[in-house]
């Protein structure tokens, strides 16, 4: 390994790593069936521990940014399919918390969890400091692309008013 890299060596990586992970997620769709929001809510619920607050409906619509229909409609679509289960809300009979009942042993498991393992396996190797500089370092990169998003998203409004 080389102990310097050029600008255009990081961003010839960053490319590397946004072409296989598309490419992951394209095989992960393919095999288990399942579209882009299906898979996001499967992979947001497997990496939940026991502590963090239940996963509502609304907090899954909230986080895709879909309506509470097409969010109900995609919990009874992974539901009839046996990916997820419906039970009742700690303290609260009329709303509802959704959870994976993905097998342990499951191919599926090991399919929506290649990213983050490849993630965490690579971030292990890392020293804490090491690990701030390129947690930062992608916190730029997504902040960054947000913005750009959100000025293009402006111009474009600004060009339908005029």
């Amino acid at each position: 390994m080389r102990h310097t890299a050029s600008a255009d060596d990081v961003v010839r990586a960053l490319n590397d790593l946004t072409d296989s992970g598309i490419a992951s997620e394209r095989a992960a769709l393919n095999s288990l069936g399942i579209g882009p929001n299906d898979a996001k809510v499967l992979r947001f619920l497997l990496q939940r521990s026991p502590d963090d607050e239940p996963v509502t409906p609304r907090l899954l619509a909230s986080m895709l940014g879909i309506s509470s229909a097409a969010t109900t409609a995609l919990i009874d679509r992974l539901a009839d399919a046996g990916w997820v289960a419906r039970e009742p809300y700690p303290g609260d009979r009329r709303s509802i918390v959704v959870r994976e009942t993905i097998d342990p042993s499951s191919p599926a498991r090991r399919v929506l969890s290649v990213r983050r393992s490849s993630a965490v396996a690579a971030a292990a190797r890392l020293g804490p400091a090491e690990r701030r500089v390129v947690a930062d370092f992608l916190d730029d990169i997504a902040r960054g692309e947000q913005q750009d998003i959100d000025d293009i998203s402006a111009d474009e409004e600004a060009s339908r008013t005029t």
